[in-house]
């Protein structure tokens, strides 16, 4: 039985979405905003983190154990997160817990409190994540490079802005940025799950109450860096940190399904080109993965993995051995990319929770939501040429490169260029 979805914009512009399952006895229920870190002006760097956070700290309703309690008591797990994009409050809970659930999450994006005392322990919160991705070699090499492509635009600043940034807003600035940025028309109620146990017209209701304001439409086209090395060192580690980028394109651009289906076939589980023969029959790495994220107004193809000063250059040439003839990879393994992206999004509708983030992530990048089928539909009408022009119009040039490492790790860089130039050309 397909479990199809449902959708109705109420007056006040919010969406509510809905795909009943109904054989559940669970529902998942979300609130998205459309507002992320892309929509941070000078001063406000991390913001819409910091919000993210901070509502959590008292509603008009509940206060800040309360509103937490009042999922988990009975089970449920509530959660948040900020993109580039947007900023979802989730909770998953039994059926029968379905209208305290939704009445936390309505909460927190309508009638939060900012307790000025509870913002400056936040911020000490926040400060402490920031500290601890500095401290992880993997993320903060991933986070160089997009500073790397993207430079100071939206695209290359953290999500959680800097310790300097954070440690300058205020309560005034999160309630001038809330004001402006949670309002009906930047909002989505995402309920999946079995419905019957929600009344969608207490929903409707509630949501409608909430206040009609113009939003602003921001456009961005930002412009890339001269690709570059960037490594840091630090002391008391025993590997290297690497990832390699190039600037893609937007996820509106039907070319990113076919960058997501390259990198599928190139770096994707045990079974792909770069695992296989980087670490199965040479074991230069314990892991090696390829990633296209696709954003609204832009996007970036990258290759990451982890391994000694010794051999990282040895790998990086190895990677850049499997670029050079990949087009003829790219042709022996069209269909079992093709398969393995399909079998994988068939796989993800079986949890409610994947399901909502990939309706929140459509509705908010592309401004549409999909049906499973018909993703699988573009993925399916991809052509094999189309996909070998893209690999010649967007890897076949030099790559950005950031690397995070021990002492010495910066002779990695001294003298060398990631340069993908296909054999034969």
């Amino acid at each position: 039985m397909k479990k199809k979805i449902v959708t109705n914009k109420l007056n006040n512009g919010v969406l509510i979405v809905t795909k009943d399952i109904p054989f559940l006895r669970t529902l998942t229920i979300g609130i998205g905003v459309k507002v992320g870190s892309i929509n941070e002006e000078n001063g406000q760097f991390g913001i819409s983190h910091l919000i993210e956070h901070s509502v959590f700290k008292g509603t008009k309703n509940f206060n800040s154990f309360d509103l937490k309690r009042a999922v988990e008591r009975y089970g449920g797990i509530i959660n948040a997160f900020t993109s580039e994009e947007y900023t979802i409050f989730e909770a998953k809970v039994p059926d029968f817990a379905a209208q305290e659930a939704f009445d936390v999450l309505f909460d927190l994006v309508a009638n939060p409190l900012f307790p000025e005392n509870e913002i400056e322990s936040e911020k000490r919160v926040v400060l402490e994540e920031i500290a601890m991705y500095e401290d992880d070699p993997p993320t903060l090499s991933e986070e160089n490079l997009l500073k790397s492509i993207w430079g100071n635009s939206p695209y290359g600043r953290p999500i959680s802005g800097s310790g300097e940034s954070v440690r300058a807003l205020n309560v005034e600035k999160i309630k001038g940025f809330f004001d402006k940025n949670y309002v009906s028309k930047n909002l989505m109620v995402v309920i999946i799950g079995n419905i019957s146990a929600l009344d969608l017209d207490y929903v409707e209701k509630k949501m409608d109450s909430i206040k009609d304001k113009a939003v602003e439409d921001i456009k961005i086209d930002p412009e890339t860096l001269e690709p570059s090395n960037l490594v840091v060192e630090k002391k008391d580690l025993n590997q290297v940190s690497l990832a390699i980028g190039v600037p893609t394109v937007k996820r509106a651009d039907k070319r990113s399904y076919e960058l997501s289906l390259i990198s599928t076939i190139l770096g994707s589980g045990m079974s792909s080109i770069l695992f296989e023969r980087i670490r199965e029959k040479l074991g230069l790495v314990y892991s090696i993965s390829t990633s296209h994220q696709s954003h609204r107004f832009c996007g970036e193809f990258t290759i990451s993995f982890s391994t000694s000063i010794q051999n990282a250059k040895k790998a990086l040439e190895e990677i850049k051995n499997v670029l050079k003839v990949l087009p003829e990879g790219l042709d022996e393994q069209f269909e079992y990319g093709k398969k393995k992206i399909a079998g994988r999004l068939l796989m993800s509708t079986e949890s409610t929770l994947a399901t909502m983030y990939m309706i929140f992530d459509d509705y908010f990048t592309i401004g549409q939501i999909r049906e499973i089928e018909d993703i699988i539909g573009s993925i399916e009408s991809i052509k094999k040429e189309d996909l070998i022009d893209d690999f010649r119009n967007f890897m076949n040039k030099k790559w950005s490169l950031s690397a995070v490492g021990p002492l010495k790790s910066k002779e990695i860089s001294q003298n060398y260029e990631f340069m993908v130039d296909e054999y034969g050309r």
